[in-house]
Parts: structure tokens; sequence; C-alpha cells
């Protein structure tokens, strides 16, 4: 059976790549169009150092795109982002090499039991595994790999898949903003043309404005966490 590795251009799902991969399996990347600059970097290292093939997938327009479509923006309650930058666009593609059936390698770890039990079986052709929690591989393992590699993503792991995702929560997004101050312009773009916000009762300009602020400039983003769980990670 065709094995289909999700790889999000973080730290969990290469090492799942590099530990779990064999010759002819599909490695693929759904690029959202906002992810962090050094992700993308990350993801070239990656496949420079490792010859593995990444396959780069997109939503045609990328995120834009996908706003200018729906004329709204996501939230945490209709995630659309999720199923169409990321679910849909592998699964087309799939489909076009007329792969209907597969398994699907989900980069969910040891130390995130709730994601695993939570995760929801779409298709009955398509049979998920999650290798990292079956062999009780955790991040702490994980960062003490990466540290001893020629390279390493280069970014806080809250920084990972889209920059500013709503999943990550209002004090994350804060803390982001203030060593990050440039990333808010397409966020806050989005909310002015859409009229909708990603958060309840709050904007990311306002968030902005907060960080500008300073009120989050000790906040160390190494020991941030999202405040909800995204398949987007996978």
């Amino acid at each position: 059976m065709v094995r289909v590795f999700n790889f999000s251009g973080g730290r969990t799902s290469a090492y799942m790549v590099l530990k779990y991969y064999k010759a002819g399996d599909l490695v693929i990347f759904c690029d959202t169009g906002r992810e962090h600059p050094k992700t993308y970097k990350f993801i070239n290292d990656f496949e420079a150092f490792e010859n593995i093939p990444i396959i780069r997938l997109q939503y045609e327009g990328g995120f834009d795109g996908l706003i200018a479509k729906k004329k709204a923006t996501p939230n945490h309650f209709k995630r659309f982002c999720t199923v169409e930058l990321k679910i849909k666009t592998c699964r087309r593609y799939l489909r076009k090499l007329k792969i209907l059936k597969y398994e699907n390698y989900v980069g969910f770890r040891y130390d995130e039991p709730l994601r695993v039990k939570r995760r929801k079986q779409m298709w009955k052709q398509v049979i998920d595994k999650f290798p990292l929690y079956d062999d009780k591989i955790d991040k702490q393992m994980i960062n003490a790999y990466w540290e001893q590699k020629p390279y390493n993503l280069e970014i806080p792991s809250i920084l990972g898949n889209c920059t500013l995702c709503f999943m990550k929560g209002k004090n994350a997004i804060i803390s982001i903003l203030s060593s990050y101050p440039e990333l808010a312009e397409p966020w806050i773009k989005d909310e002015e043309l859409t009229g909708y916000t990603y958060l309840k009762d709050v904007s990311i300009k306002q968030l902005k404005s907060i960080a500008d602020n300073n009120l989050f400039k000790n906040i160390n983003l190494n020991e941030m966490a999202p405040a909800f769980d995204c398949a987007c990670t996978t």
C-alpha cells in the first residue's frame, strides 16, 4: 500500500520522515503561504541534506486565495482553512495520481495522546498511522535529536504552521507580535477585507496594539504552546 507522510515543515514531522521513510513513499508539504520564512528555509535544508524529495502543494492562491473565495476568515468553530489548504489539497493531488487507498502517516507524538484520540478518520480508504506515538517518542527526544544535526528549524515551535493561526490563542499571538510585529500585516488585511475577525471579539490589529505597548516583551516564545490543537501540525 502507498504510504503518505504529512510534512508540516516542523521538527516533529521532519523527524518522523527521517525515522520511517522508505524509498517510494510520498512526503507531502501543503503550503498555506502563511508560514514563517525560516520554515521554508528548513524545508529546503531538509531536502538538500537528507536527499528526500518533498512534494510541495498549494491551494490556488494559497491562504489569500482562500480568503478571497470564502469572503470570510476562518475561526475556532469554522476551520475551513485546515480542510481546504491541507486536507482537500492533498486529497485532490493523490486522486490525480489515482491513489485512493493509502496509509497516512501523522506526526502526533507520545506526549500528545489527546490529539491521537481526537483524530477523526475522514475516509475509510485512508488508514491513519501514528508511528511517533506508537514508539513513545516525545518532544524532548525530538529536540535532542535536532540539536545534533548540522541544520535545524531556526524559530520557536510556537511559530510553526501559519504564523498567527487563531488556534495559537490570544496570548500567544500577542507574544509573537511582540517579537515579530511584521507578521501582522496580512492577517490585519484579511480582517479588514472581509469584516470578520479570526478571534472572538478582538482583531489582530488590536492584539498588535497590545504587543506594541510592550506588555508581553518578557515572554519566552520557546516555552509557549498553542492554546488549541490543530491538524496542521501534521
